[in-house]
């Protein structure tokens, strides 16, 4: 939906390291924003989870702290739109609510049940179905970890969401996802734009644990009450379906049709290329993905460990230190000229490896690096991985004629 010129939306993008608010008027204008922090949950080795009444709880906080900031009256306020974190599986009961943490994207724990998934149903069958490789982190292994190793919670789950699609049932009550987001669970074919019959059969899972699918930009309902206000908002303010984060970033630079690409380095990196038709990498070594636009699609090349691993560099060797005081020391040293190379796959790796096995590695160290080469390594580590999958796009002849 669009505001008019007397009116404000406010849009929320629930990212892996923090949730932010921004505060448009009618025109497209950002006027204010706020953020708030949270860490990523592991208990066991590979695991990777979030709490999701953590993000609720501080996405209603950067809501009122938008709205108090900037003095705007509740009622001018035309609606909220939402953009989320993907592949990340949430289980709900029947009352809504989170039967346990998020698995989210980063989680690593069920390599044992993408190897089954991959053998049973095979290279040609996942292309047909899905036209994405297996990865774990996505929804479908998440879950087919779960009936296997929580098979209680499991029997208790009502519905399988993504985690913005959360935030929405509990801002809502209204059940919902959108083509998006809902193709990076590895349950939906982006061919037909929704959820794949042939593979839920495969897996025995029920069309019926999954929401419904609406486009992104419709309205998914009104805010309850209780959300409006512990956000200082109206009750009743439309809330959007919205969309994935990459396709919504995307939207807002005007990357719709095949040939501009956008590279985004947040906790992970994308490359996101938009195609006309909904075309996959036959090896699948990228994502195909629906853009937030009806009838149009985008591949997708994504590193795990990409701002990530500044922040882990960071938290390890210099907590509490500024990204700026990390930015400056790498400017004192030359680009790729000291021998010192860093892999980034923190995290295991996606594009182009796919193997959520990889280790990370630093490469060339010798007695006369230092702290600033180290820096400097890590960047340029997260760039080249990311320009692998630049390459790899123009091999099967994406168009690229504007990054």
């Amino acid at each position: 939906m669009s505001g008019d010129l007397d009116s404000y939306l406010i849009g929320i993008d629930l990212g892996t390291s923090s949730v932010k608010a921004v505060l448009i008027n009618g025109a497209g204008k950002i006027l204010d924003w706020a953020d708030e922090e949270y860490g990523i949950l592991s208990p066991r080795s590979d695991w990777a989870e979030q709490d999701p009444q953590t993000w609720l709880a501080a996405s209603l906080r950067v809501i009122r702290r938008v709205v108090e900031k900037s003095k705007i009256r509740p009622q001018e306020v035309a609606g909220l739109g939402l953009a989320g974190q993907m592949h990340g599986l949430v289980c709900v009961g029947d009352d809504g609510k989170a039967l346990r943490p998020a698995i989210i994207w980063a989680d690593r724990r069920s390599k044992t049940q993408l190897q089954r998934l991959q053998q049973k149903i095979g290279l040609q069958h996942l292309a047909d179905w899905t036209g994405n490789p297996l990865a774990t982190g996505f929804m479908l292994p998440s879950w087919l970890w779960l009936t296997e190793n929580e098979p209680q919670l499991a029997a208790k789950t009502r519905y399988l969401l993504l985690p913005k699609d959360y935030l929405r049932l509990q801002l809502t009550g209204k059940v919902g996802s959108e083509p998006s987001d809902a193709s990076s669970t590895l349950l939906f074919d982006p061919h037909t734009r929704n959820w794949s019959l042939p593979l839920l059969e495969a897996i025995n899972l029920s069309p019926d644990c999954l929401p419904p699918i609406y486009e992104s930009a419709g309205v998914a309902g009104g805010l309850l009450p209780g959300m409006a206000a512990a956000c200082g908002l109206l009750s009743g303010t439309p809330v959007i379906f919205g969309g994935s984060d990459v396709s919504l970033q995307a939207l807002a630079q005007g990357i719709v049709n095949a040939g501009v690409v956008s590279c985004t380095i947040g906790t992970g990196g994308q490359l996101f290329a938009p195609v006309s038709t909904p075309i996959h990498d036959p090896l699948l070594r990228l994502h195909l993905f629906c853009h937030a636009i009806p009838d149009h699609w985008h591949m997708e090349a994504a590193i795990l460990s990409a701002g990530l691993s500044l922040r882990w560099l960071r938290d390890r060797f210099w907590p509490g230190q500024s990204y700026e005081v990390l930015a400056n020391m790498a400017q004192e040293v030359e680009a790729a000229n000291q021998g010192i190379f860093f892999l980034p796959y923190l995290a295991g790796e996606r594009t182009p490896v796919m193997d959520p096995t990889a280790r990370a590695a630093f490469i060339g160290l010798t007695l006369e690096h230092g702290q600033a080469h180290i820096v400097r390594a890590v960047m340029e580590g997260v760039v080249f991985a990311l320009r692998q999958g630049l390459d790899l796009m123009r091999s099967l002849n994406v168009p690229v004629n504007r990054l």
